[in-house]
């Protein structure tokens, strides 16, 4: 609540004090609320009759038992799923797998009536690239997977609600050896979940930062750093040139029920070879670069985590168009990284441990203000 009069009567200041303590005191009930939900016990059941494994084949019962001849490390899965995507499983082993077998649990232990037998090449097969578009790194759900680890890819129908559950699972290879189970607990977060991040968002500035080094680049304030050059057919002199990068304008919009907008556009300088080489002058063109989202935001309390999954694309690329829309299950993650809000500042970061030595080689931090 903003008040730009420089007089205002002592009630007056009362009364808006008021109403800020009772909005805060409303948003963080709401926040909580969505909280209390998350933690929710989910009966293993009714999570084992909601999933949507492709290559999986639900049997009743318990899985085969396993000779442990083969190890399994679950470490790189992700704790968290999302209503309607699911979530993924990181397998990690000595041996060339095939298969898993998959168990749903409670947390108060009770095991599923039935398991799942998944084969791992059908669960993979017509995967896409899922990448985040605020920065120049292609990286997904399972981002931080290992080159050589499998990852089980298990979806959400409707029926699966925010709360809490686990799962067993082990891996076999062809010759018939089974891994030693694994269990790992997960948590199906409700879309939105920080009220503080509701609001009309405009990019200010990003950073870059790779290997120590940072670059800033400031919205609306050309970038030109990047070069080219081009060779004079005249004179035969090669003649460096400067072309720039210029991001228009940045928005994002999080909305109260769960859902966002994002509305980016860039502007970029290309050298016309053909062009410049016979005027000897520099010959640029300026090609056009939008792009617009929509999707749904969560918020992991305990991480300072805001992932974001857009569900409507469009695309512009130098006058050409291409939209496209996604079903539920199959949406295309937009930013997966920390969110803080401080006052009227917004600054989101992913940040990227390149050879797995615990050190950030590469991190994209992008500020707003509303």
């Amino acid at each position: 609540m903003k008040n730009n009069l420089k007089m205002v009567a002592l009630s007056t200041l009362v009364l808006l004090a008021s109403c800020s303590k009772d909005s805060d005191s409303s948003t963080n009930e709401q926040d909580q609320a969505i909280q209390e939900m998350e933690s929710t016990p989910l009966e293993a059941n009714s999570v084992s009759e909601n999933v949507i494994i492709n290559g999986g084949t639900q049997n009743d019962g318990v899985p085969p038992t396993p000779n442990e001849a083969i190890t399994l490390d679950v470490s790189n899965s992700s704790s968290t799923a999302f209503l309607g995507e699911g979530f993924e499983i990181s397998l990690d082993s000595d041996a060339s797998i095939t298969g898993a077998y998959l168990q749903f649990k409670s947390n108060d232990g009770a095991v599923a009536d039935s398991y799942y037998d998944i084969n791992l090449a059908a669960n993979n097969s017509g995967k896409k690239a899922i990448a985040s578009v605020f920065n120049k790194k292609k990286k997904g759900f399972a981002a931080k997977n290992k080159e050589d680890e499998e990852t089980l890819d298990v979806d959400f129908n409707a029926e699966i609600e925010p709360g809490t559950f686990c799962y067993v699972i082990c891996v076999y290879d062809a010759q018939g050896n089974i891994s030693a189970p694994q269990e790992v607990c997960v948590t199906v977060e409700a879309w939105g979940g920080n009220s503080d991040l509701v609001a009309n968002w405009e990019l200010t500035k990003e950073e870059e930062t790779f290997n120590g080094e940072t670059g800033t680049f400031v919205v609306g304030t050309p970038d030109c750093s990047g070069g080219s050059s081009f060779r004079c057919n005249e004179t035969q002199e090669q003649i460096s040139v400067d072309l720039c990068y210029t991001q228009e304008y940045g928005k994002i919009e999080f909305k109260s029920d769960g859902t966002f907008v994002v509305d980016f556009k860039a502007i970029t300088e290309d050298l016309d070879d053909e062009a410049s080489n016979n005027s000897c002058m520099a010959e640029k063109e300026e090609e056009v670069y939008r792009f617009e989202v929509d999707g749904y935001w969560a918020y992991v309390a305990d991480e300072g985590r805001l992932t974001m999954v857009g569900y409507s694309w469009s695309f512009e690329e130098d006058g050409e168009i291409y939209e496209e829309t996604f079903n539920s299950g199959e949406g295309e993650l937009v930013f997966d990284g920390t969110a803080k809000v401080d006052g009227n500042v917004m600054t989101i970061e992913e940040s990227y441990d390149d050879n797995d030595d615990g050190i950030v080689d590469e991190s994209y931090k992008l500020y707003f203000e509303k």
